[in-house]
């Protein structure tokens, strides 16, 4: 399913409509491309897992023009979006058009880089045991002290807290929409996504053999860094 279809929106929409989803939305890619200056490498190769129309990955740039960057997206019409945009900014940009999970599939592992960054992607992540794997296919891709930022939903363990933060996400979609408009997205939504807790995601993320850190927060929302370690006994 493409992007415009799993947000019910026209893909000519996406960049307006995506604040209206997301509360602090500006500030968390902000907040994930800062976290790039913390990469001593002089043109880092920075990886995009599901890059979508290049957004975070603009804002990558603008942290790091240095940078050479490869854009994963498996939606091609996104992926034009995303090219357009980057070659407006002069980014160093090269594209390839599929799957994240499935990019280890056409070279034998993702591409050896600096920084992996990720940005309301790797929610799409079924399972716990694929997002294990795929933490660790990140590790094995990234040079030594590379980092990895994912800007997602973290949601907390606790049912109570999980609970709070959801009803700060709805109070933000009525804002702009009416009250069965803002459940049809949270159904709609369920179907594909699946958020882990805050805690277990930084699990996971040790255990591949990262020391991850919580950069911005504004629940049910987070930027994780997370420095490339040696991975855990």
């Amino acid at each position: 399913m493409g992007v415009a279809s799993h947000l019910h929106i026209r893909l000519d929409e996406y960049d307006a409509r995506i604040r209206t989803f997301i509360p602090g939305y500006e500030q968390m890619l902000d907040a994930g491309a800062q976290a790039l200056r913390a990469l001593e490498t002089p043109a880092p190769v920075v990886v995009d897992l599901g890059t979508g129309t290049g957004a975070f990955a603009a804002r990558c740039i603008s942290v790091r023009s240095d940078a050479k960057l490869i854009a994963i997206d498996e939606d091609g019409a996104i992926l034009d979006m995303a090219r357009q945009r980057l070659s407006r900014d002069g980014a160093m940009a090269s594209f390839l058009q599929c799957s994240f999970l499935d990019a280890a599939l056409l070279k034998g592992a993702l591409p050896r880089c600096d920084a992996i960054v990720a940005s309301l992607s790797l929610h799409h992540v079924r399972t716990s045991e694929r997002k294990q794997q795929l933490y660790c296919d990140c590790h094995d891709a990234l040079a030594t002290s590379g980092l990895l930022v994912s800007v997602d939903c973290f949601v907390a363990a606790d049912a109570r807290l999980a609970e709070l933060e959801r009803g700060t996400w709805r109070a933000h979609l009525q804002r702009s929409y009416s009250d069965a408009d803002t459940e049809g997205y949270f159904a709609a939504w369920a179907m594909e996504d699946v958020y882990f807790p805050l805690s277990q995601e930084l699990a996971m993320m040790r255990d591949a053999g990262f020391a991850p850190e919580v950069v911005w927060r504004v629940a049910p929302f987070a930027v994780i860094a997370a420095r490339k370690c040696s991975p855990s006994a």
